[in-house]
C-alpha cells in the first residue's frame, strides 16, 4: 500500500512539475518537443524531469512509516511529501532563473535553446536543473538540522555551484561562452556534466550530522574547495594519461569532438561519485 502510494504521489509531483514549467515559461513545452521537435528543448526537459524525481526521492519522509500506520497518518505524511516537493520545484526555477543571468556570461541559455535549438545550451541547461536537484536532496537530508539550516546551504551550495562553474570556464583552456554560443555540443556536454559533478560533491558537504553554524560551514567550505580542485586534476589527468595522442581544448574546439566531452564530463561525475559514496 504504502509502495503504491509513494508510485502515485511521485506521478502527481511530474504533472505537478509540468504544469509549473508550462506556467513559468514564455513558450509552449508540447509545441517546442512535438511540434517544432526541438532537440535542444529535448536535453532540457530531460534534465528537468531527471531533477523532479532526484528532488521527489530526496524530499520523501514517509518511508519510515511502519507498515501498520493508519490513513490519517500516512495522508499527512505524503502530504509533506508533496509539500517538500513542489518547494524543491520551485528551488529548480529559482536556481534556473540565476544561472541563466550569471553563469554564462552573455548567454542565457533558454534564448538559445528556442531561438536558435541550440543543443549545447540545452545539455548545460539540463544539467543545471539535475545539479540543482542534487544540492536540494543533499540539504534536506541532513540530520539534526532545521528547515533553516537546509535552506541556508542549498543557498550556499547554489552559489558554490555558480562560483565554481564561472571558475570551469577560466580554466578550460578555451571560451566555453563562445563555443556555447556557436552550439558546440561538444564544448556544452563537458560544461552540464561537471555542474552536476560538482553537486554530488555538495551532497557530501551539506549532508550529514548538523553540529553547529561554525562547524558545519567549515566543513562544507573544505568539502567544496577539495571537491572542485580534485575534478580540475582529474580533467588534467584525463588529458595527459586517458586521452595521450590528443589535448581536450583542441579536440572539442577546433573537432567539436562529442566523444571527448562525454569521456571528460562522465569521469567528472565518476570520481564526484567515488568521493561521495567512499569518503
Amino acid at each position: 500500500m504504502l509502495g503504491l502510494a509513494h508510485v502515485a504521489l511521485g506521478i502527481v509531483v511530474l504533472i505537478v512539475a509540468k504544469f509549473a514549467k508550462d506556467f513559468l515559461s514564455p513558450y509552449s513545452m508540447d509545441q517546442e518537443l512535438t511540434s517544432k521537435d526541438n532537440p535542444a528543448f529535448g536535453l532540457a526537459v530531460a534534465g528537468y524531469y531527471a531533477g523532479i524525481v532526484v528532488v521527489y526521492l530526496g524530499a520523501s519522509r514517509s518511508e519510515g512509516l511502519p507498515a501498520d500506520a493508519g490513513s490519517d497518518a500516512l495522508l499527512k505524511a505524503l502530504g509533506v511529501d508533496l509539500a517538500w516537493s513542489v518547494a524543491g520545484i520551485a528551488a529548480l526555477a529559482v536556481a534556473h532563473w540565476l544561472m541563466e543571468r550569471f553563469l554564462i556570461p552573455g548567454v542565457r541559455t533558454s534564448a538559445e535553446i528556442i531561438e536558435h535549438r541550440n543543443i549545447a545550451a540545452g545539455v548545460v541547461e539540463g544539467g543545471i536543473y539535475l545539479a540543482t536537484a542534487l544540492a536540494f536532496g543533499g540539504a534536506l537530508s541532513q540530520t539534526g538540522g532545521s528547515i533553516l539550516s537546509s535552506a541556508v546551504f542549498l543557498v550556499l551550495a547554489l552559489v558554490i555551484l555558480l562560483i565554481f562553474g564561472r571558475a570551469y570556464q577560466m580554466l578550460a583552456g578555451y571560451n566555453v561562452a563562445q563555443e556555447i554560443r556557436q552550439a558546440n555540443f561538444a564544448a556544452g556536454i563537458p560544461l552540464g556534466l561537471m555542474l552536476v559533478a560538482l553537486s554530488l560533491l555538495l551532497v557530501k558537504a551539506t549532508s550529514g550530522d548538523f553540529v553547529d553554524w561554525p562547524t558545519n560551514l567549515s566543513y562544507f567550505a573544505f568539502d567544496a574547495a577539495a571537491g572542485f580542485i580534485l575534478l580540475m586534476v582529474m580533467r588534467w589527468v584525463v588529458d595527459l594519461a586517458l586521452l595521450p595522442s590528443a589535448r581536450i581544448q583542441e579536440e572539442i574546439v577546433r573537432d567539436r569532438n562529442v566523444n571527448v566531452g562525454l569521456v571528460e564530463g562522465v569521469l567528472a561525475i565518476a570520481v564526484a561519485a567515488i568521493v561521495l559514496f567512499r569518503f
